[in-house]
Formats: structure tokens, sequence, C-alpha cells
């Protein structure tokens, strides 16, 4: 009977932790599955150019070590071949596609459209020629059970103003404007699936502050130095759970798979009180910000 009880309230701490973060896709247990589809394009693009953009879209989504990616090319009920994608397919808008995704195990998938990529021909004081490259994109992140959007956000690289890096040929610089997405997809990502945390211990306290602590999140997780999340507390009302942020803090070292210790920057006092009173504290990522600069050279 003791150990019915224990197993029961061990369940029932685990509910209030997971309920209030369950999110618009079923937040599934581990990393999520997500299928990266073809990314559709205008006429006057090149269709090397689009997928050029999509490889390294890809290679900063797997930087971030948040999802199990999947490449739509891989899996051959959902494959298409270069020379239709090349004509300009809009594979994602169809309802068919988006249930062979579900039945393929994707619990989310991603979508790109290409507005606009500009190559720009510039001339040194000495006459010599230079070109600089612009591109602006959509993502979105699709629940391809039902087909609900998640996310969605146009993201911009290069540009007459930031664009500090230079090429010697029009596809260097159409090449290096979409290795800008390495680094400058990371935000998107960070927002679209975030990370739940649970409070291991405090690691410093003094006086009534608390000052830094453990969490259970760590490598596996893509969980990084200088990584922020909102600190909270799982609320009760009216028989409903919620969460209250109380805080901030700062990763300061990640210690293993699923350990990380976090400065505290924001409701020492708040959060010394919620340990004390015995409530239970969570973590949610906080994305990163987009850095309009990033990905060129100063």
């Amino acid at each position: 009977m003791n150990l019915f009880k224990t197993i029961s309230k061990a369940m029932l701490l685990i509910m209030a932790v997971t309920i209030p973060f369950t999110s618009n896709a079923d937040e599934a247990k581990g990393k999520p599955n997500v299928l990266i589809d073809y990314f559709w394009r205008p006429s006057n693009i090149p269709f090397s150019a689009a997928e050029q953009l999509r490889s390294y879209v890809m290679e900063g989504i797997t930087n971030t070590n948040r999802v199990e990616l999947i490449d739509v090319d891989s899996q051959d009920a959902l494959a298409i071949e270069a020379s239709r994608r090349q004509e300009g397919v809009d594979a994602g808008d169809d309802a068919e596609r988006l249930k062979v995704m579900a039945q393929q195990g994707a619990n989310f998938l991603i979508q790109g459209r290409i507005a606009s990529l500009n190559v720009e021909t510039k001339v040194n004081d000495d006459g010599s020629k230079y070109y600089t490259g612009q591109i602006s994109y959509t993502l979105k992140v699709i629940n391809p059970n039902d087909g609900k959007l998640v996310l969605t956000k146009t993201l911009k690289h290069g540009g007459e103003l930031l664009n500090m890096e230079t090429s010697s040929t029009p596809d260097e610089a159409v090449t290096k404007v979409c290795r800008n997405a390495v680094k400058g997809i990371v935000p998107f990502i960070q927002e679209a699936f975030p990370l739940f945390g649970e409070l291991l211990e405090c690691n410093e306290i003094k006086g009534d502050k608390v000052n830094s602590v453990y969490l259970n999140l760590g490598t596996a997780h893509g969980v990084a130095e200088k990584d922020r999340f909102e600190v909270c507390i799982v609320r009760e009302i009216a028989g409903r759970k919620s969460t209250k942020v109380i805080g901030e803090c700062e990763i300061a070292s990640v210690d293993g798979d699923d350990i990380s210790s976090a400065k505290i920057k924001k409701g020492n006092k708040e959060i010394k009180a919620a340990v004390d009173g015995g409530q239970t504290i969570v973590f949610k990522s906080v994305p990163k910000k987009e850095n309009i600069f990033s990905g060129f050279k100063i």
C-alpha cells in the first residue's frame, strides 16, 4: 500500500511538471522527429540556389541538436526526382503528402519558400568588380497529423547595409549569402522547439537568495553555455495547471548528457522563497536573439 502511495505521488509530480508544457503539436518524449521538405522557389531563382539554402538550413538545424532531422529526400514515399524539383514543384501543399509524412513518423514538418534572391555588382576604387548577395525566405513548422501551423517566420540574410562579405563571382555571392542560414536558423529552431527542464538542486544559496542551480538538461538536449531559461513555478488555478515566471537563468556549464549548472540572473529571492515553500520549479528555454550581423565578416 505504501508503495502504491509513493508511485501515485510520483505520478502527480510528473503531471504537475509536464501539463503546463504540452506543445501545440503534442510534445513527444525525447527529441521530436522533424521532416524537412523541399523548398519552393519562384522561377527566376536557380534550382541550385534553393538546394544550397536548404542544405545550409539543415546543417544549422542539426547543429542545434534540438531535433531528429529527417531529409525528405531519404524517404522513398516522399522523394521527388531532381528533374521535377527543377521545375519548381510546390511539394508541401498536398494534403495527401502531409498524411504520408505523418505515417512516416514525422512529429513536425518544416517547409521553406524562397521569396527573393538578389546579387548586386559593385565596383572597387580600382575599377575591379565584386558581388554581394541578399536572400529572403519563409520557414513554417507544421504538425502533419492535423495540418496546424506551429510557427512561421521570414528570414533575411545579406543586403546593402549589412553585407560586408564580398565575392569575386555571382555564384560565390549566392553560396556565401545562403551559408548565413547555418547560424541564422538557430533562433527560429529554438523558438519552434523549446526545451523544458526540472530543478535538480540549488547549487549556491546566500541568505535569502539562490544564486545558481542545477537542472536536468545537458548535451543530449543541445544545451550550450550562455543559453537562457525562464524559471517558473507550477501553480494550480481552479483545478487547472499553469506556470508563472519568477526569474531567469543562464547556463554556466554543461556537465553531462542531462545536467547543467545555471547562474540565476533574475528572481534570486523569489526562487529561494519558492524552494523554501516546496513549490515545483521548472525551466523553459528562451530563444537566442536574432543577430543581424551573424555570418558577416567585418
